[in-house]
């Protein structure tokens, strides 16, 4: 199971919820600061997905994945 955090995201993505929507673009300029800061707690779409594509092809060390756990996976 995957638990993100705070997911930016990436390459035109886009929420269909309005108020996530102002909320993002609210936090899109503050994004790096937020990876500096707590890097345990923020991630991106593209991350999410590779570590997703990485778990289905070689499976994941433990059943709950957190926000720090899908960064590791998505290289």
């Amino acid at each position: 199971m995957f638990r993100p955090g705070y997911i930016q995201p990436l390459h035109g993505i886009r929420t269909k919820t309005k108020w996530y929507g102002a909320m993002y673009a609210v936090m899109a300029p503050l994004y790096p600061i937020w990876k500096r800061l707590l890097p345990k707690y923020v991630t991106t779409t593209e991350c999410v997905g590779r570590a997703m594509l990485n778990v289905a092809r070689r499976g994941a060390p433990k059943r709950l994945l957190e926000n720090q756990d899908i960064n590791g996976l998505c290289s």
